[in-house]
């Protein structure tokens, strides 16, 4: 098994992902893949408050999957246009955003696997 590390993803979707990164080799296909771990996207927020004449422009972190409540996804190559590590600012900057993430997500806790099996 590959070291894990933080990257960013651009997908096929144009979607820009954040996430613990480790490169897989399916033994039996030869197939490649990325599984994902935490993956969050970043959204931009812009608000115009017209009286003021003033504008305030923010970043808004999110869960990837917003209704999942599995921490870990896999990402097969094919759909990866690109990746990138992340730096150590890039690293820190993931830290909290998840962080933000997680506490704005819908799903707040965990589901036992008894009442729920299966992927």
């Amino acid at each position: 098994m590959n070291e894990p590390f933080y990257a960013t993803l651009k997908l096929i979707t144009g979607e820009e992902v954040l996430a613990e990164v480790c490169h897989e080799i399916n033994d039996k296909t030869g197939e490649d893949f990325f599984t994902v771990v935490n993956p969050i996207i970043i959204g931009e927020m812009t608000k115009i408050d017209y009286q003021k004449g003033t504008m305030v422009s923010g970043l808004v972190p999110k869960k990837w999957m917003m209704y999942s409540n599995d921490d870990m996804t896999i990402i097969n190559k094919q759909h990866v246009i690109s990746i990138s590590e992340l730096d150590k600012f890039g690293v820190e900057f993931y830290t909290n955003a998840l962080r933000v993430a997680k506490v704005s997500s819908p799903i707040k806790r965990s589901v036992p696997s008894s009442e729920n099996s299966g992927f």
